[in-house]
């Protein structure tokens, strides 16, 4: 299928889960404007008489007199059908730069990312705390030197600083697919 046919056939009856994604108000847009341009079409019909080419079969044509309302129509059909493609090519965008049709499995994997290196910051830090403080200890606490050097810290903050480096990359540049993606959904709303 096509990110488009995708997106609308996932949109069309979406998980509970999803109600905060803000891909949503695309789905909504594009089926109003799907309506509009079903409707302005439907207005062109009343223009439609029945009438005889130049051989003398019977063909259906547009009302002479009505010229200029049909030219008016036929004008806000085109705006209309290069909306639902603007809509369209803005649809097919989103689910390049979320992967899917809808944007929260992206923002979850951008969270998980962001709350692993805090994490790791965290475990780093409740070990030093804990080497600083040595529960049962009968001597003095160690010096910072002391500190710097003992293996199994050494360790924890290593850990955390790869994590750091490998991450930061991919928390950035899903960030700026999810603010394209905020940025695309904000033309529609309101």
């Amino acid at each position: 299928m096509s990110p488009l046919k995708d997106f609308l056939a996932y949109w069309q009856n979406p998980p509970h889960s999803v109600d905060a994604d803000p891909v949503q108000v695309l789905y909504h847009v594009y089926r109003a404007t799907e309506a509009d341009l079903d409707d302005l079409k439907s207005q062109g019909r009343i223009y439609i008489i029945p009438g005889k080419d130049s051989r003398g079969r019977w063909i259906p044509m547009f009302d002479e007199g009505k010229i200029d309302d049909i030219a008016l129509l036929s004008g806000d059909i085109e705006a209309t059908k290069m909306k639902l493609k603007t809509i369209s090519n803005d649809i097919a965008e989103v689910c390049a730069l979320a992967g899917s049709p809808t944007s929260l499995i992206l923002q979850t994997e951008h969270e998980r990312l962001r709350k692993s290196i805090k994490l790791a910051e965290a475990t780093a830090g409740a070990a030093m705390r804990r080497a600083i403080n040595g529960r049962g200890r009968t001597t003095q606490p160690p010096r910072p030197d002391e500190l710097a050097t003992r293996p199994e810290l050494v360790e924890i903050y290593a850990k955390a600083d790869i994590l750091r480096a490998e991450s930061e990359p991919k928390i950035a540049e899903m960030f700026g697919r999810l603010e394209k993606i905020r940025e695309i959904s904000e033309k529609y709303r309101g």
